[in-house]
């Protein structure tokens, strides 16, 4: 009993220590970048405003600011409502608060990702990964301007801690954190899902009726940010698009789309040639769906098929690199797991923002790399 009341006060302790330093301490963190969709969002929520009224939150802000809503401009919330009610404490915050707590929980997030995916490994090594992910470009990017990834990212570490401790529980709720960025998740939640069903055992069945547990109540959780979410949630991913036309997309489909001089909408085609490419490749090597390198593969799938990708999406690109320290035997893996890392560094300090399709390479990179370690873990088990 005492032991299952520890993280609950453990959690709670860290929580209130990071709500003590967002108030209290003057951490240079801007509030008008990207978190203000979603500290918006929140604050049209709590004032009877439905997730994906627009509008509504304009009016809003204007009446707030005291300025005139032809003047303002805001970004429609893309994400699932599920992520707005889950963040919505924050918006009870004045906004310099509420952007310097969400970047001491992205941070806590962060590390809490990085411990969950070192689990098992020697201690020197695991602490030497705390510092590690600061260095990975779009996660440090990512950090900085206040963006989505990291629930979703701490969502893959608990899937990949709970398949190796056989935790159903922890494998759920990393199921659940996972559809916080659904473009990106659903590829390893699909695969997830697959080798849970191909267990057959009692894992497998648990861990499965958890994760539909998990889903149904995010699903009902959806109604309290916008009644009538299923629809307008799509509605506001169109409009998305519509005010984003994606000329800084860090994009594999896209980026062979430029060079055929295809539009964005024709990049669909391509993304499903090079997502069934991806499948038959995984397929062929026979591998376990409900394992670590399942994951990795899968965490690189979308950011080699997905059409709409920005630079910080590329965080993910921390799950192979986890899955790759841990197995890595030679001095060959350690080489590329550095190039991986310091390549973005450098298409960054040498082209800027022209030097974002090296994260596409690294991100190739990876998935070829973590193919190469699963078809030589089967050669040596047969």
């Amino acid at each position: 009993m005492k032991r299952n009341l520890l993280f609950p006060l453990a959690l709670s302790l860290l929580l209130a220590i990071l709500l003590a330093l967002a108030v209290y301490l003057p951490i240079p963190v801007t509030p008008y970048m990207d978190f203000q969709v979603i500290y918006i969002a929140d604050k049209g929520i709590l004032n009877g405003i439905p997730l994906y009224d627009r509008a509504g939150q304009l009016a809003w802000v204007a009446r707030e600011s005291g300025r005139s809503a032809e003047s303002l401009f805001i970004l429609p919330f893309p994400y699932p409502p599920w992520y707005a009610v889950a963040t919505l404490p924050i918006a009870f915050l004045s906004v310099d608060a509420a952007a310097r707590m969400w970047f001491l929980l992205n941070a806590a997030m962060l590390l809490a990702s990085a411990w969950l995916f070192t689990d098992g490994w020697e201690s020197r090594r695991r602490l030497l990964s705390f510092i590690a992910v600061f260095a990975v470009l779009p996660a440090l990017g990512a950090l900085i301007v206040g963006q989505y990834v990291f629930p979703a990212l701490l969502g893959m570490a608990l899937i990949v801690y709970g398949l190796r401790r056989e935790r159903a529980g922890l494998l759920a709720v990393g199921m659940g954190l996972i559809t916080f960025k659904p473009h990106i998740g659903i590829f390893a939640l699909a695969a997830t899902l697959l080798g849970l069903l191909a267990r057959r055992d009692a894992f497998g069945r648990k861990s499965f009726a958890w994760t539909a547990v998990a889903g149904v109540i995010l699903f009902l959780t959806g109604f309290f940010a916008d009644r009538a979410w299923p629809i307008t949630y799509l509605q506001s991913l169109f409009d998305f698009r519509n005010v984003s036309e994606c000329e800084i997309c860090v994009s594999l489909p896209l980026t062979i789309g430029k060079i055929f001089s295809l539009g964005f909408d024709q990049s669909a085609p391509t993304a499903a040639i090079l997502l069934g490419l991806a499948i038959a490749l995984f397929a062929a090597a026979r591998s376990r769906l409900d394992s670590e390198a399942s994951l990795a593969f899968f965490a690189c799938v979308p950011l080699l098929v997905n059409p709409y990708l920005l630079n910080y999406d590329f965080s993910f690109m921390l799950v192979p690199l986890f899955f790759l320290a841990g197995s890595a035997t030679s001095k060959m893996d350690w080489l590329w797991i550095a190039a991986l890392i310091i390549l973005p560094w450098a298409g960054l300090l040498t082209f800027q923002r022209a030097g974002n399709p090296v994260l596409i390479f690294c991100a190739l990179a990876a998935a070829c790399i973590v193919l190469t370690r699963i078809y030589k873990g089967n050669t040596i088990a047969s």
